[in-house]
């Protein structure tokens, strides 16, 4: 299956991955709108060993087959923290490393 992938101008790191050759005009308007303007990324063959960074292709498949689209939303800055936290050593609870 091959999707395109769209970002968001109005929210880094949001990312709207769609069929190929579907029609933006035809989504959700509440997608649209949070959206705002679309940039085209990229297209990206979605097949059982691609590797994606965020999730896995069958739920993209899935979401696509489904609801038409796949929304990827940015990390929280709580992740964000807690990773910069494991870099550094630091567990849940912990004030230094050990």
């Amino acid at each position: 299956m091959q999707a395109h992938i769209y970002k968001s101008r109005k929210n880094p790191d949001m990312y709207l991955f769609v069929s190929e050759g579907q029609d933006l005009d035809e989504l959700d308007a509440m997608v649209r709108e949070r959206f705002g303007v679309l940039e085209f990324v990229m297209a990206l063959d979605l097949s059982d060993d691609r590797q994606l960074a965020r999730t896995d292709t069958a739920t993209v498949r899935d979401h696509l087959e489904k609801l038409g689209f796949h929304l990827q939303m940015p990390p929280t800055a709580v992740n964000w923290a807690h990773w910069d936290n494991l870099k550094a050593g630091i567990r849940a609870g912990k004030a230094r490393p050990e």
